[in-house]
């Protein structure tokens, strides 16, 4: 005798109402539309819930998916809220303020717009710098020039090229590099705070 098999779980199912013209909220003197959603799981629990809108001619759909924008515009706003140093301002004059927070606001639209031309849309819940991180170069690479000639090289080329160098050169290239690495701490050191 073959066995039976369950039956599958009923779909879930979204099930829309749309009533316009609503003016039971007194505080409200504008007529509303009230999109009623009723969610099944596959489990046949039911939840019921109520979106109103001012818009008078949107369709239950319509108004369902602009409510599905919710969560990402709440996630950007934590995002430049947050972690873009909006509220680090401390000065109390309101035109800082203002250039401030404009800055930071167009700072944050220019990178959302560049994140959406490379196709990157997934980067943008990141926070800023694990952001910049992600749109960093993930390559390091030496350029060597030499009369008006240039190779690019990755760190272990050009670390095997000085370790198979005569020891002349070796001598003047050790020299040469020892400069370059105190010039290097020296601004460092002499860097301006952010």
């Amino acid at each position: 005798m073959a066995e039976q098999k369950p039956p599958a779980p009923p779909p879930a199912q979204t099930l829309l109402g749309l009533v316009r013209g609503v003016t039971s909220w007194t505080d409200c003197p504008v007529p509303l539309t009230a999109v009623i959603n009723r969610e099944i799981d596959s489990q046949g629990e039911v939840q019921d819930w109520v979106l109103v809108t001012t818009a008078p001619h949107w369709s239950a759909e319509q108004t369902r998916s602009t409510y599905q924008l919710r969560p990402a515009i709440e996630e950007r706003h934590r995002q430049y809220k947050c972690f873009w140093d909006l509220a680090r301002m401390t000065s109390c004059h309101f035109s800082l303020i203002l250039s401030h927070v404009l800055f930071i606001l167009l700072a944050y639209t220019l990178l959302q717009g560049h994140l959406f031309l490379r196709h990157r849309e997934e980067v943008n819940r990141r926070t800023r710098l694990r952001t910049l991180e992600l749109l960093g170069p993930t390559l390091e690479v030496i350029a060597a020039y030499y009369q008006q000639r240039f190779c690019l090289l990755s760190l272990p080329e050009f670390a095997e090229i000085l370790l198979s160098l005569e020891e002349p050169a070796r001598t003047k290239l050790r020299k040469r590099i020892s400069v370059i690495k105190r010039d290097l701490y020296h601004l460092l050191a002499n860097a301006r705070p952010p």
